[in-house]
């Protein structure tokens, strides 16, 4: 029984688990000239897991083989999909499907953080894959928890002015074509206001803290959980021929 933590990112809203190992010699073309139809083929033979997601960004995953995963996670699971085989076969990766290989990646070169490595043992697994869904009310609850309330109120500060001075900049370059040019600067300085509060508060020791906070929880509450479970081993053949199983003598 053991337990496995990953992350990776997308820029194309697909996330696999992929053993370069299980890939056939040609992958790389197949790869490159149509990569959602190879990756179905693999998924249907076990040779890769993939997680369709809602869009690009950062994803998290834990894997637990012959294990459970503990009671507060699992009441947050929906079951996406069941795996009957899951070929595990040398290192795993869990990353964007634009970051597949067998051979080489260049994308993967140039992105290294794109795709973790987890070991999980070498086998044949049964898979179930789940997608976690936590309200938004037990993250907050659990980060107010983990940091304290005055700390977690920076952050909250902080994402809002950081949305703000977006939204700001969006909403001064439109308007420089309908304000009159004063209005217009004084527009603009709000904003590097803003935008310089953001950073500030980024750059304190409770905003600090929580990225540490933010990367337990998502340790502890990651967007996928897969369970595997070992194949038992294969019973043995009955004997085709009957006389063959019959003792000589």
């Amino acid at each position: 029984m053991a337990h496995y933590t990953g992350s990776g990112g997308t820029d194309g809203g697909n996330m696999v688990m992929f053993w370069p190992g299980n890939l056939p010699e040609e992958a790389d073309t197949m790869l490159e000239n149509d990569p959602f139809s190879f990756a179905e083929t693999m998924r249907e033979e076990g040779k890769i897991i993939w997680f369709l997601c809602d869009g690009e960004g950062d994803f998290s995953v834990s894997v637990y083989v012959d294990e459970d995963p503990p009671a507060d996670l699992r009441s947050f699971l929906e079951e996406e999909e069941h795996y009957p085989d899951v070929f595990v076969k040398g290192d795993t990766y869990f990353g964007g499907l634009e970051f597949m290989y067998r051979e080489h990646n260049p994308l993967l070169e140039e992105f290294p953080d794109m795709c973790g490595n987890l070991e999980i043992p070498d086998g044949i697994y049964q898979g179930n894959v789940y997608r976690t869904n936590i309200p938004p009310a037990f993250s907050r609850t659990w980060l107010m928890q983990r940091m304290g309330t005055s700390r977690y109120r920076v952050l909250h500060w902080q994402q809002l002015l950081s949305k703000a001075a977006m939204l700001g900049l969006v909403g001064v370059l439109f308007a420089f074509f309908f304000l009159v040019w004063y209005i217009w600067l004084a527009a603009v300085g709000a904003v590097l206001l803003t935008f310089v509060a953001a950073v500030l508060l980024a750059r304190s020791e409770s905003c600090r803290e929580a990225i540490v906070a933010i990367d337990e929880f998502t340790t502890l509450f990651p967007e996928y959980v897969v369970l595997l479970t070992s194949q038992p081993p294969e019973a043995d053949q009955e004997p085709e021929n009957e006389e063959l199983a019959m003792p000589v003598g």
